[in-house]
């Protein structure tokens, strides 16, 4: 008698990793393309409630000149929510700028940020390889240490040739925002910088996103005020040679940064 109930509770507890092993093989969800396994970033599963982090931040708001573009407004965003902004501005970069220096790590560094905005794109929607872009993201992604990142693609003005697509592959929908589809006006005489109203819209698009629908929600309630700011920056030029390359380059055959300056080091600042 013995003999059968020992027999029966090893069916049973068979039976039960059985049907464990066959739950979490089939119905587990898997972990959504372009989460980074890192120490801020753990096993986030589609679906999975994401808690709003309410605490004070200090956010580097850094990449091409459109960071100039959000800049005054998420000036406003970061006051009124009782967060710090940096920003660092590099005109005329792409994606491979960054890859092939320690711009972003020495930023990092500098300011020590808990939260990074990467806008970047604009120089590159036009680039050949552009679908192939992404391998550029595999060496920027180590000098945010971890920090927790959004991505923002370029305003576009036409139509790209894979930056946008390379970006939204490498990091997914909850790191990465498309900005390609918002309406933009211009700034007179520029092909490609939103004008302050447009960047205000943009800058609000992005806050909302970054709060209701990103990996990482921070609070950025709307202000009230749209007044211009005063805000801090740090600029730096990429050298632009006289024949443009294919990778950053306006419809016009001009860098879209409309600047051809010498290099400013990191510790330089205008």
């Amino acid at each position: 008698m013995k003999k059968k109930l020992v027999i029966a509770l090893i069916i049973v507890v068979l039976g039960a990793v059985g049907v464990f092993l066959y739950h979490q093989h089939h119905y587990a969800p898997a972990q959504t393309v372009g989460v980074m396994d890192c120490d801020t970033v753990k096993n986030f599963r589609d679906g999975e409630h994401i808690p709003l982090d309410t605490s004070k931040q200090r956010i580097l708001l850094i990449g091409d000149s459109m960071a100039y573009s959000l800049m005054f407004r998420a000036k406003n965003y970061c006051d009124y929510n009782g967060h710090e902004l940096f920003v660092v501005t590099y005109v005329a970069a792409t994606s491979q700028t960054y890859a092939q220096s320690d711009t972003l790590e020495y930023y990092v560094n500098k300011f020590k940020p808990t939260y990074i905005i990467f806008v970047i794109g604009a120089n590159e929607m036009f680039a050949y390889d552009g679908h192939q872009r992404g391998k550029y993201f595999d060496r920027i992604i180590p000098q945010t240490h971890g920090i927790k990142t959004v991505w923002v693609g370029p305003p576009n003005w036409k139509e790209d040739t894979g930056i946008n697509d390379a970006m939204m592959e490498k990091f997914g929908p909850k790191q990465f925002f498309l900005s390609k589809n918002l309406h933009f006006t211009r700034v007179e005489g520029d092909v490609a910088h939103p004008d302050r109203k447009s960047g205000t819209m943009w800058m609000d698009s992005i806050s909302s996103w970054i709060m209701r629908d990103s990996y990482f929600p921070i609070r950025m309630e709307r202000p009230e005020t749209t007044n211009p700011v005063h805000v801090d920056f740090v600029r730096l030029v990429v050298k632009v040679p006289k024949r443009p390359v294919a990778d950053s380059l306006s419809n016009d055959g001009e860098p879209v940064s409309g600047e051809n300056d010498a290099i400013l080091q990191p510790s330089d600042t205008i």
